[in-house]
């Protein structure tokens, strides 16, 4: 397309190339690429849709988006628990089914009114954590990322929207000390590295976040072994697991001594959350 159009012209023109690359919600997807490209929010969009525009910038945030690059990494944001968080290629893409583990932590603390410490293992964004720290300022929230580049985003999602976490690099709990948390949640890899996902997904999103060893299922093995010692008795621990791996993620942590409490259903009726609760013999259990 040349490189200048009027509003509605560009719209429809990348709606349509949008929408022929399978792309749900072609039209607003074009919306964002135009608004991004031109700094105005989308009610000036709705106003101006005979206004002649450069396009450039905005021609190449399509290009990027028929390459099946995400639109939260063209744009460098994705909105989690009503709030807007930074995301780069370093973290993984909050998807709305995580909000979960924020509502869990929620429901926790309305059961009992005393402080509570809660800890995100694999933070990413930080896009749990901070959302914790934010809903329940009392809170004493922690977050650990084998990666670096991972806490630097998350440092930098905390800053903007002032939230108190506690940052830590570290692989899942080996590096942490102190006193045990009452919830350690968890949003972990669990793609097994066989299994067919999108290309936007396998080929963006950084490996170390999605993928996993024996089936999708190591680090839930880790978990289940490595967060006892970690957990207050009486302690609960809640991950997120991927289609169809709730009732083996179940099996596994019960065979290493934990009770189940729940599991939780996401908006599409998947069994998305599977949380426990850690007993003494569980410690025992190695």
């Amino acid at each position: 397309m040349d490189n200048s159009a009027r509003v509605h012209e560009w719209l429809l023109h990348a709606a349509t190339l949008i929408q022929a690359q399978g792309f749900e919600a072609a039209t607003l997807e074009a919306q964002v690429l135009l608004k991004h490209a031109l700094k105005v929010d989308r009610s000036w969009l709705y106003a101006h849709p005979t206004d002649s525009i450069s396009t450039e910038l905005a021609n190449q945030l399509l290009e990027r988006r028929l390459g099946h690059e995400p639109l939260a990494y063209i744009v460098g944001h994705r909105e989690f628990y009503g709030r807007e968080f930074i995301v780069t290629p370093a973290v993984l893409i909050p998807r709305q089914e995580t909000e979960l583990l924020v509502d869990l932590a929620m429901e926790l603390r309305n059961s009992d009114p005393a402080p509570i410490r809660i800890l995100d293992i694999g933070t990413g964004s930080g896009c749990i954590a901070i959302s914790i720290a934010l809903e329940l300022p009392d809170a004493d929230v922690w977050a650990v990322d084998i990666s670096e580049s991972a806490l630097s985003v998350a440092r930098q999602n905390a800053e903007q929207l002032g939230a108190k976490v506690q940052w830590v690099h570290s692989d899942l709990v080996t590096s942490l000390k102190g006193e045990p948390f009452d919830l350690i949640i968890s949003n972990p890899p669990y793609i097994d590295s066989s299994e067919s996902i999108p290309a936007e997904v396998r080929d963006f999103e950084p490996p170390l976040a999605l993928f996993a060893k024996d089936g999708g299922l190591e680090i839930y093995h880790r978990l289940s072994l490595e967060a006892k010692t970690f957990l207050k008795i009486g302690g609960q621990l809640a991950v997120e697991v991927g289609h169809e791996q709730a009732a083996i993620v179940t099996e596994l942590f019960q065979a290493n001594g934990w009770n189940l409490v729940k599991i939780s259903e996401d908006l599409a009726g998947i069994p998305r959350v599977v949380q426990f609760q850690i007993s003494k013999s569980a410690r025992d259990i190695t």
